[in-house]
């Protein structure tokens, strides 16, 4: 198992000038060698490999024009390379596909903040007190190891947010424990409830982007009034861009309380396999519900809750969600209802909440059991 562990690192004045360094130098070698990419593929009609670009990194990196990248270690620009070529790769499968393909595009200061070292103790590593972390061509940077890192250090991402520099330093921690035996439940994600169990208990959704509006109303009709290129307008950009910040922080902090506290109490869990990318997808009559379901943030809340049930020993099972809000959990028949409609009634005699309905239907098709297991 890998888990990632992100400490605050505290760089002097010239730290953080070598990190910006090697941040520009990543971007800027990215951007070539996608243009490089194009202009081959415009002149010979093939392409070019990953491998034959990263042995071009030797001889480039004391051209005129191309002295920032001596300022850089090596290991993050090869994996500048690797970053591209996994965009091409998922470019041409979304292709095969038929999907829409999204050629790459070139990386403007704001779409890159960070870089990664592939292999720890080549080029960073922590020192012995755990106080400082050194990192190549930059020097031994301040750490804030607020919890001791666990397992064995196998990669480092330095990255740059609004408050500053962070380090996430990816661990093995070794194999997964086998799944353990216990009670199951099932998870209806919602935007009325954050979350409905087939028990019935429903999971108060926090609103965090809406909490925060006003704040961001504010902020961001200030910036609009900023003049381009301004020391103001840059400022302001921060402001913004540290309140987008905390309620990511907020939100990512309450999913992580929620998963641990659902596969501390069940060893299996079922959820509908949404598609969530689908569901925002842009209209003018259903902007609020896509702002909502942004702001619940499912697809990250499924994926730490897969992270924390593996170190747990749960089981996760994603099962279809079509219909699973309109099926009757106690006959199976279709009743269909709009959204705006929040309770579920069908012939057979049942009346439930669409969500606890929607819930027992998921656990049913997950672990093939009665309604009189779960409720």
């Amino acid at each position: 198992m890998r888990r990632v562990f992100a400490y605050k690192l505290k760089p002097t004045r010239a730290q953080e000038a070598g990190l910006v360094r090697c941040l520009d130098a990543t971007r800027h070698l990215y951007n070539a060698a996608l243009e490089h990419r194009i202009a081959v593929y415009k002149a010979t009609g093939s392409g070019v490999s990953r491998f034959e670009q990263e042995r071009e990194i030797k001889d480039i990196r004391h051209l005129p024009g191309w002295e920032a990248l001596a300022s850089c270690n090596t290991d993050p620009l090869h994996d500048a390379i690797v970053q591209l070529d996994r965009t091409y790769q998922a470019f041409f499968r979304r292709v095969r596909r038929g999907e829409k393909a999204g050629f790459p595009r070139f990386k403007s200061a704001r779409r890159w903040n960070s870089f990664i070292f592939s292999t720890y103790g080549h080029g960073v590593r922590l020192d012995e007190d755990a106080q400082r972390l050194r990192v190549s061509k930059v020097g031994a940077i301040r750490i804030r190891l607020h919890r001791p890192l666990g397992g064995t250090p196998k990669q480092v991402r330095i990255v740059s947010k609004a408050d500053g520099w962070y380090a996430h330093i990816s661990c093995d921690v070794g194999t997964a424990p086998p799944l353990r035996e216990g009670q199951r439940t099932a998870l209806d994600l919602g935007i009325e409830s954050f979350a409905t169990l087939a028990d019935g208990a429903a999971i108060e959704n926090p609103r965090h982007l809406r909490s925060a509006h006003s704040d961001l109303v504010s902020a961001q009709r200030a910036l609009a009034r900023r003049r381009r290129g301004s020391g103001r307008r840059r400022k302001q950009v921060e402001r913004v861009a540290r309140l987008h910040l905390g309620v990511q922080r907020a939100r990512r902090d309450f999913h992580h309380k929620l998963a641990r506290r659902l596969v501390d109490t069940y060893a299996g869990i079922a959820v509908e396999d949404l598609q969530t990318a689908n569901l925002v997808r842009h209209a003018p009559y259903k902007r609020g519900l896509n702002r909502s379901i942004a702001d619940a943030g499912w697809a990250q809340f499924v994926s730490i809750l897969e992270g924390k049930a593996e170190e747990a020993g749960s089981l996760i099972v994603k099962v279809d969600p079509r219909n699973t809000s309109q099926a009757c959990s106690g006959c199976g028949a279709v009743v269909r209802k709009a959204l705006g409609v929040r309770k579920h009634e069908s012939g057979c005699g049942t009346s439930l909440h669409r969500d606890h309905n929607a819930a027992i239907n998921i656990y049913q098709r997950a672990w093939a059991g009665s309604v009189a297991e779960v409720v």
